[in-house]
C-alpha cells in the first residue's frame, strides 16, 4: 500500500507545504490580447480545501472507490476540482475528449459503463437526449449551480462537505485503475486505455527527469490532462484562453499576453498551437523571455514552425517534441536544436522523421509488421539497426489494457512469456539509425503497398512539403481491382497557382526512388484532423474522398 501513489496526494502536499503558492490562474475576460489580463487565482490550500469539500459531496452521493464516472466539463476551476475529487474517493474519472463527435462519445460511454456522470447542461441534454450509457449510469450530476434533473449540483456538493474538513482518501495500491483516458480515435474509434496509480507516478518521475521541471515554476498548458500533473511538479498552471476541443482556434496575441504577464517557463503545446503562435513569431514585442522549455506532442512539428518558434524564446531554449501515445506517454524525446541542424535536412530527403533517443526507463523495439495479434513476445524477431518495422514498447508507463476491448487488447499488447512483462505495439512503423535514434515513418495502418514497393507516409510526404504553395501532404492508396496506386492528396497556402505547384510536385517527385511512383495528385481544400491535437491527418477520410473524386471509371493514369 503507498497512499501517496494517488495523484490527489501531491496536492494535498502542496496544499501543506505551499499553500499560498498559487495553483490555477484562470481567465475572467474573453479575447483580450493585453496583459495585464484579469484572472482569478486560486492557491495549493483553495484548490485542494474545495477538491476535499467535493470528495464528501461525492461520497455521500454514493460515488464510492473504483466506480467509473464519466466526466464531460471544460477545463475550468470546475474540472480541476472535480477530477482531484475523484481522485481522492478514488473513484475512477472516465475522461473522453467532447470534441471526438456526438456518435464517438456514445460508442465510448457505452464502452465505459459509467456508473456516474457529471457534466456541464450541455452534456446532461446530450446524454439524455442521446441516451448515453443509459443501463449503467445512476447517479448524475450538475457541474452548474442548478441540478437540471440531475442526483445534485456542484452547489449541493459543496454545501455537503464544506465543513467536514480534510477527506480522508482510501488506500490504494500501485494496479488499481485511477483512471480511463480515451485515445484520440486518430486510426479509428477511440479506446479507453487502463491507467493505473503505477503508470502516474511513473509518468510524474520521468516528466522530471526528461525535462528537469523545477517546484515553483510557471505552466501554460493547452492540454488540460497534462496540466493536472502540475501539483505533482510544484507547477502553476496558467489556464488558456482557448476552446480546448479545438486548439488550432487559439489566439497567438491572447496567448502570448497571458504567458508574459505571468512570466510562464514551460509551454505544452500541439503543432497546431505552435504553428499559430508562429504567426506571430517575427514581432519581438512577442518574445517570452523566462521560457525554459517549450514541449510539443500529438504529431511531427515541422522545422519551419520549431524555428520560427525559437525566434520567440531565449537563447538556448529548445522545443522538445516528446514522442508516444495515450497508451505509452513519454517514449523518447528530441530537441530542436538538434532537428533544425541535422535531422530536418534528412526529413525533407525521405529518411522519415527523427523522434530521438528513448527516454530512461523505456525500451524500444523494432519488431517485423504483421497485420495480425502477436500472442507472445520473440527477442529474436528484433530487426537491427536500419529496417522499418512496428515500434513496441515496454516500461511502467504501458497501459496493459483496454477497458472492455480484449479484442483490441489482444491486438496492441504482446507479452513476454517468462516474466508477463507487457510491450506495447505503438501502430508506427520506423527504424533506429546508428546512433540509437529513433525515425518515424508513419502510422502502419498509412502504409501504401504498391506494385512498386511499400511506401510509407513519412518519408513521402515531407519530400512534398518542401514545394513553394504547399501547407501539407498526405498520401494514401486508391485500390482498382488488385492494384493500390499511390495518390497525393495537396492542401495549398493558397499563395500559388494549383498548376504551378502540380507541376514542380511531379518533378521533384522523379528525383527520389520513393516518390518516383507517384503521379496522382489530387488538391483538396482543408485536411479532415483529429480533435485533440488538431495535428493528426486522417488520411482514412481522405482515401475515401480520393476514391470518390477518382471515380470508378479511373484506371491509375496521372491526374
Amino acid at each position: 500500500m503507498n497512499v501517496n501513489l494517488n495523484v490527489a496526494s501531491h496536492l494535498a502536499r502542496m496544499a501543506t507545504e505551499q499553500p499560498q503558492q498559487i495553483a490555477l490562474q484562470l481567465p475572467m475576460v474573453r479575447g483580450a490580447t493585453k496583459p495585464p489580463i484579469p484572472h482569478r487565482a486560486i492557491s495549493f490550500y483553495e484548490l485542494n480545501a474545495t477538491a476535499d469539500a467535493l470528495a464528501h459531496g461525492l461520497s455521500h452521493l454514493g460515488i464510492s472507490r473504483g466506480m467509473r464516472v464519466a466526466l464531460m466539463v471544460p477545463p475550468c476551476l470546475d474540472f480541476f476540482t472535480l477530477t482531484f475529487a475523484l481522485f481522492k474517493v478514488a473513484a475512477v474519472p472516465v475522461l473522453i475528449d467532447p470534441g471526438m463527435g456526438i456518435r464517438n462519445l456514445g460508442v465510448c460511454l457505452g464502452d465505459a459503463e459509467p456508473e456516474a456522470f457529471i457534466g456541464i447542461g450541455k452534456a446532461h441534454l446530450a446524454r439524455r437526449i442521446l441516451r448515453w450509457a443509459r443501463k449503467t449510469i445512476r447517479i448524475t450530476v450538475d457541474a452548474g449551480p442548478r441540478r437540471f434533473f440531475c442526483s445534485a449540483s456542484i452547489r449541493d456538493l459543496l454545501a455537503i462537505g464544506v465543513s467536514l474538513g480534510a477527506y480522508a482518501s482510501p488506500e490504494v495500491v500501485a494496479d488499481d485503475l485511477a483512471a480511463i483516458l480515451f485515445t484520440s480515435g486518430s486510426t479509428g474509434i477511440a479506446k479507453g486505455a487502463e491507467y493505473t496509480h503505477r503508470i502516474f507516478s511513473a509518468q510524474v518521475e520521468m516528466l522530471k527527469s526528461i525535462y528537469h521541471i523545477q517546484p515553483g515554476e510557471i505552466d501554460f498548458c493547452t492540454f488540460p490532462l497534462f496540466a493536472l500533473f502540475g501539483p505533482a511538479l510544484g507547477m502553476t498552471c496558467i489556464v488558456p484562453e482557448m476552446d480546448a476541443s479545438r486548439p488550432a482556434s487559439i489566439n497567438p496575441h491572447t496567448a502570448i499576453a497571458q504567458m508574459q504577464q505571468f512570466a510562464v517557463t514551460n509551454f505544452f503545446g500541439s503543432p497546431a498551437v505552435l504553428r499559430k503562435l508562429a504567426t506571430i513569431a517575427d514581432d519581438s514585442k512577442n518574445r517570452l523571455p523566462h521560457l525554459k522549455r517549450v514541449i510539443s506532442a500529438g504529431a511531427p512539428a515541422t522545422a519551419k514552425v520549431l524555428e520560427q518558434i525559437t525566434q520567440l524564446l531565449p537563447d538556448g531554449v529548445e522545443v522538445f517534441t516528446p514522442y508516444g501515445a495515450t497508451e505509452s506517454l513519454p517514449v523518447a524525446n528530441i530537441g530542436s536544436r538538434e532537428i533544425l541542424n541535422e535531422t530536418a535536412a534528412m526529413t525533407n530527403h525521405g529518411h522519415g522523421v527523427c523522434i530521438g533517443k528513448p527516454v530512461t526507463g523505456v525500451r524500444v523495439a523494432v519488431i517485423p509488421i504483421v497485420d495480425a495479434p502477436i500472442p507472445e513476445w520473440n527477442e529474436g524477431a528484433i530487426l537491427p539497426a536500419g529496417l522499418i518495422g512496428e515500434f513496441a514498447v515496454s516500461s511502467p508507463i504501458v497501459t496493459k489494457q483496454y477497458f472492455h476491448k480484449p479484442e483490441a487488447t489482444r491486438w496492441a499488447k504482446i507479452v513476454e512469456p517468462e516474466s508477463g512483462t507487457i510491450w506495447h505495439r505503438m501502430g508506427d512503423v520506423g527504424y533506429f539509425d546508428e546512433h540509437g535514434r529513433m525515425w518515424f515513418c508513419g502510422r502502419k495502418s498509412h502504409r501504401v503497398e504498391t506494385e512498386h514497393g511499400t511506401l510509407y507516409t513519412d518519408q513521402v510526404e515531407p519530400i512534398f512539403n518542401t514545394v513553394a504553395g504547399v501547407f501539407r501532404t498526405a498520401l494514401v492508396g486508391v485500390k482498382r481491382g488488385e492494384r493500390t496506386f499511390p495518390v497525393l492528396c495537396i492542401e495549398p497556402n493558397g499563395s500559388l497557382p494549383e498548376k504551378e505547384i502540380r507541376a514542380e510536385l511531379a518533378r521533384i517527385g522523379q528525383q527520389y526512388e520513393k516518390t518516383q511512383p507517384i503521379a496522382v495528385f489530387l488538391f483538396h481544400k482543408g485536411f479532415p484532423v483529429d480533435v485533440r491535437h488538431n495535428s493528426k491527418i486522417f488520411r482514412e477520410k481522405l482515401a475515401v474522398w480520393a476514391d470518390d473524386y477518382l471515380g470508378s471509371k479511373w484506371n491509375g493514369e496521372a491526374q
